[in-house]
């Protein structure tokens, strides 16, 4: 290709970066900024001449929703360099020039050279801002519609008691059997307005980790007892596997929650067999499965299942009904106790939900870190 042609191309490419609606910048293997496009500028307030050979370490800032900084160790471009692979951050939050975060999805990419040694890589991050805006809106009426519901349910359960032990005078047998499923469907949507309340406390930070030491072995004990009856009425069986116990800390209660969501989904969604519960380590972090032999999740849709409301599409086959909170729940609370939740699922074979948690010296360092929060 000759000379012109290269300059036309480069030319060319010059126009469609600074073209892009997304932000996007390139970088050297030392996270040195090479191109900069009008709508980073835009989205973040650095011009071009104030960027262009600057580390983007020192001026983006990436920090995730819980306001860990990025751009060391978990650095999504250190990762794309190193892996030469690409990466999706997701939502992150931005430093713009002004001071104020900005919500951006970060997704990144390597460059390689003629030789494909890896040179670079590209960062696109589109500003999320009224994605977010519309996000916090409808959590906020959710919440609304929630606190406004839960003073009329505790009023119709009272009534519904007072009206099937015959205080309003007699009833037959036909209307205690009505009264019991209108009393069965008022419990349902009073636990799902208690979910979403919780749900809404934990993703708004307002639920504080009381961190003690935490029996995971008892917990776990408890558990099956709490499950047992419910496995034995579905002709399942359920136990528990302590293979080590490594010390770890923080809110038992709160804790027990994750336990029991895992364990009651496991069940409502097996058919045959049964769910164990196994207690181990890996490396330094304790480990806890939850391995059922149920009816799996398709593989599209284990990354949704941590999601308001989803339910997996096989959840029909067992006819056992959810808000689809309960993993939501469960999700945010290993997050506020510094853990990591896993799942490997094969339709027709079951899952295993895997959570690990830091050992109780890390704990320690989270417990720290939150201090300053309010219940």
């Amino acid at each position: 290709m000759g000379s012109s042609n290269i300059q036309r191309v480069e030319r060319e490419l010059d126009r469609i970066f600074a073209s892009l609606g997304h932000g996007m910048y390139v970088v050297d293997n030392e996270r040195q900024v090479l191109i900069w496009n009008r709508a980073a500028e835009s989205i973040l307030g650095w011009s071009e001449g104030e960027v262009l050979g600057r580390s983007c370490k020192d001026f983006i800032s990436h920090v995730d929703d819980s306001g860990c900084q990025l751009c060391d160790k978990k650095c999504p471009l250190l990762t794309t360099i190193g892996d030469s692979h690409t990466v999706f951050a997701g939502t992150v939050w931005a430093l713009a020039k002004s001071g104020e975060r900005v919500p951006v999805s970060v997704s990144c990419a390597p460059l390689f050279d003629d030789e494909g040694r890896t040179v670079g890589a590209v960062e696109v991050f589109p500003d999320m801002t009224h994605e977010k805006e519309v996000e916090s809106f409808k959590d906020s009426m959710v919440s609304v519609v929630a606190h406004e519901l839960r003073t009329p349910l505790t009023s119709m359960k009272g009534y519904l008691d007072l009206v099937s032990e015959g205080d309003a005078g007699e009833i037959t047998d036909m209307q205690c059997k009505f009264l019991e499923i209108v009393h069965s469907n008022v419990v349902r949507l009073e636990e799902l307005v208690n979910d979403l309340l919780d749900l809404g406390r934990l993703e708004s930070g307002r639920v504080v980790v009381h961190w003690d030491p935490m029996d995971l072995e008892a917990m776990i004990t408890e558990t099956v007892e709490t499950f047992t009856a419910m496995a034995s009425e579905k002709g399942l069986w359920l136990k528990s596997e302590v293979l080590e116990a490594v010390p770890v800390q923080g809110d038992y209660q709160l804790f027990s929650r994750v336990i029991s969501n895992l364990v009651s989904n496991a069940l409502k969604y097996t058919i045959e067999g049964g769910t164990t519960i196994r207690l181990g380590r890996e490396g330094d972090r304790a480990k806890i499965d939850v391995e059922d032999t149920g009816v799996g999740i398709p593989a599209d849709e284990v990354g949704h299942v941590l999601e308001r409301f989803f339910r997996a599409s096989t959840a029909a086959q067992t006819g056992s009904t959810g808000s689809g909170l309960g993993l939501a729940i469960t999700g945010e609370i290993v997050e506020k106790h510094g853990g990591e939740l896993k799942l490997e699922s094969s339709v027709g074979q079951g899952s295993k939900f895997t959570v690990f948690l830091p050992p109780a010296s890390e704990a320690t360092i989270l417990e720290a870190a939150e201090g300053g929060q309010d219940d």
